[in-house]
């Protein structure tokens, strides 16, 4: 029912865990041979420049196709409706070949197969919406879009169509409030909000389905989004800044050279150290590598507010300064984790994901395909953190 074969996608994740387990000395050759044949993935899928390549080249080759049909288009009628219906039936087409051509030459992920993925998705969205009334708001266009792109990540299951979702729901939530006279007081609140129950629901998701993998990917991306926006929407310069941006226009009144105090800034600078310090927290607590990264950037860019607002020191030396601060402490770090600390290490990060410890059939059914497994080496540490990612193997 989907555009690629679910169980290969699993069978891909589980050899990049015995990938793993036999780089640390815990599966044999021998293992590794009968995991690979017990989990078989026939994918053609290529290196990462080589996928940024693929994918350009095929682009710019449906554009081109493309270009030609929609000029005569243009030249022939001047109906919206029409131009409308022609983009539509065009983002099909590209859909069915791209499909074929996942089918037939077992493409996954390898560009060429994106560039089909997202040419649709856009020729399909900017047909529709030209079938669309141009009276109706940018919110609406938005949330009416958004049950097509939904449509198309559960199908593919793709990382930039899940960008696309996401960027269209907080643009949708985002014109949406300005129609309402609370919605720009309000609006910092609801975008926290949103972004909690998107990242929340998005985690409850993945430790509900655990052997799912088909959307591992976006639904990582999600996350990492939404944590991002409930940052952004905490802080108190981009709430302040935004603000004046959003200043109504009157004739004859100049807009003031610096963005107004805003109501409750008090609470607005709590809120810019609070999240991301809740980050490290919890991201020191639960080994979670994207709250660690995310509340660090968070904390840089509460220091850059407080420099917007109350600068000590001209911004060449604050920059030079924290330049000096961070390389301090990442040497300071390096050398204290030299030796696992409290789950913490500075050795390559090639550890499982939790899923697969929590996951006690995934294990025993790596286990299960070879001997017993050797045992693990003293300094090896297994579970708490969380997956980040790594090359896929295959052919090409």
């Amino acid at each position: 029912m989907k555009a690629y074969n679910e169980q290969w996608i699993y069978n891909r994740t589980m050899l990049e865990q015995a990938g793993r387990w036999h780089r640390q000395k815990l599966l044999s050759d021998t293992q590794m041979k009968a995991v690979r044949k017990t989990y078989p993935v026939e994918f053609r899928q290529t290196n990462g420049f080589l996928e940024i390549g693929l994918f350009l080249f095929t682009t710019v080759a449906i554009l081109a196709c493309y270009l030609l049909p929609a000029s005569l288009f243009m030249v022939l009628t001047e109906s919206s409706v029409v131009y409308g219906l022609f983009n539509m039936a065009a983002g099909v087409v590209i859909g069915l070949v791209g499909n074929l051509l996942i089918k037939r030459r077992l493409l996954y992920r390898n560009g060429i197969d994106n560039a089909f993925v997202v040419t649709m998705a856009g020729f399909l969205a900017f047909g529709f919406n030209q079938l669309i009334s141009t009276e109706l708001s940018i919110a609406a266009h938005c949330f009416l879009t958004l049950p097509l792109l939904l449509i198309i990540l559960w199908y593919y299951g793709d990382t930039l169509i899940a960008f696309f979702v996401v960027a269209t729901f907080y643009t949708g939530v985002f014109n949406g409030l300005l129609t309402y006279a609370w919605g720009k007081e309000a609006m910092p609140f609801v975008m926290m909000a949103l972004s909690l129950v998107l990242y929340l629901g998005t985690v409850q998701i993945q430790r509900a389905n655990p052997k799912e993998t088909y959307y591992t990917d976006p639904l990582n991306l999600i996350q990492w989004f939404s944590l991002i926006m409930l940052v952004a929407g905490g802080n108190y310069f981009i709430v302040r800044e935004l603000n004046g941006l959003l200043l109504e226009r009157r004739p004859g009144v100049p807009l003031p050279k610096e963005a107004p105090e805003i109501a409750l800034s008090g609470l607005f600078w709590l809120l810019t150290f609070l999240i991301p310090g809740m980050y490290v927290g919890r991201g020191f607590a639960k080994k979670d590598r994207m709250l660690l990264v995310l509340g660090l950037l968070g904390l840089i860019g509460a220091a850059a507010t407080v420099h917007a607002y109350a600068a000590l020191v001209p911004l060449n030396v604050a920059l030079t300064l924290g330049g000096l601060i961070l390389i301090g402490l990442a040497v300071v770090g390096i050398r204290y984790i030299a030796q696992p600390k409290y789950g913490f290490t500075d050795e390559p990060d090639d550890d499982s994901p939790n899923e697969f410890f929590t996951n006690v059939a995934t294990v025993a059914a790596v286990q299960a395909t070879g001997a017993a497994v050797h045992g693990p080496k003293d300094n090896l540490r297994f579970g708490e953190g969380d997956f980040g990612g790594g090359g896929a193997e295959g052919r090409y």
